[in-house]
């Protein structure tokens, strides 16, 4: 994982977690006129793959919009995000095929102060929009005038004194990215679209699932949202408890890992998914999994868990929760 982080000197939380970024697939505008064949979503936590087919209902060919929006990044929590690439751009290395052949999309990228669009400005400082990888921004080497422009533009904003009394800054602008191509549907003829990336994963190097820390009474409105965003199951907890003890401190050595995946989006179709497949691989037959399946029946099949629906129509994101040994 790439830590997002500027190099300005601002003091960093004392976190060992990182948060997940809510990722989805290919999104389209909402049309009666395509209907969605099949999707096959595989979510690992190193490679989120999808496979569409899509079919042409009308007696036209049918151009849509295809976009696939990265996550937008608020570089005031630069610290804390999981980024699975140093890409600046593509920071989630993602890459599409349409009937098995390349398909690029053309990504815009803009830096935004609320409603206030700041990339021009950006640009003409000749800083990058987004300061990940070996592009980050040594706040403190700056020349004091663009300093100053940055700040006053809201770019930068005061964080704290330095030990030697320096005023320190931190970022104040959020970068949003999206991709985008046109595609064409001819009638009465399946196309297959096939889409791939790194997913931002959320990982914490212990769990407050474990015994030891969720029978504490300053954690439980935090358990309890484990509980209704994961559909944490009492069987789920009793293996946690099998592997962990009762001990305070984490001698099994559990972790967590997080996934967010939009997949309302699928809903955009004339009709609803026909088929629909999610399987989901933890990295490992031991790893325990807790999430919402909604309507999703499950099967399993070794180290991985499916789940299937026909006319499936989605009405909620899918939240994943993976506990194990890393």
């Amino acid at each position: 994982m790439v830590a997002l982080l500027i190099a300005s000197g601002w003091p960093a939380r004392a976190n060992d977690s990182a948060a997940e970024l809510s990722i989805g697939g290919l999104q389209f505008v909402r049309t009666n006129d395509v209907a969605m064949e099949s999707e096959d979503l595989r979510i690992a936590l190193d490679r989120v793959s999808v496979r569409y087919q899509f079919v042409n209902v009308t007696s036209k060919p049918v151009t849509l919009t295809i976009a696939f929006p990265l996550p937008d990044i608020d570089l005031s929590e630069a610290e804390n995000i999981a980024l699975p690439s140093s890409d600046p751009i593509n920071f989630v290395d993602f890459e599409t095929k349409v009937d098995g052949s390349p398909a690029p999309l053309t990504i815009d990228q803009r830096a935004m102060v609320g409603n206030k669009d700041v990339t021009a400005l950006l640009r003409e400082l000749k800083l990058p929009l987004l300061p990940i990888g070996g592009r980050e921004i040594r706040v403190a080497d700056l020349p004091e005038a663009t300093r100053t422009r940055l700040v006053d533009n809201g770019l930068l904003m005061p964080a704290g004194m330095s030990d030697n009394g320096r005023q320190q800054y931190a970022p104040g602008w959020v970068t949003k990215t999206s991709a985008v191509r046109q595609q064409v549907f001819p009638p009465t003829r399946t196309v297959t679209v096939e889409h791939q990336y790194r997913p931002s994963v959320g990982s914490s190097p212990d769990t407050i699932l474990r015994s030891g820390l969720r029978r504490s009474n300053a954690l439980s409105q935090e358990v309890a949202r484990y509980r209704k965003e994961y559909c944490v199951q009492d069987t789920f907890l009793a293996e946690i408890d099998k592997r962990a003890g009762n001990s305070q401190a984490n001698t099994a050595k559990l972790q967590e890992r997080r996934i967010s995946y939009v997949l309302k989006t699928g809903a955009n179709w004339a009709g609803p998914i026909r088929s629909f497949k999610l399987t989901i691989d933890p990295g490992g037959s031991d790893r325990l999994v807790s999430f919402c399946p909604g309507r999703l029946k499950a099967s399993s099949t070794g180290s991985t868990l499916e789940y299937t629906a026909n006319d499936f129509k989605p009405d909620a994101d899918l939240k994943i929760l993976v506990i194990g040994t890393f």
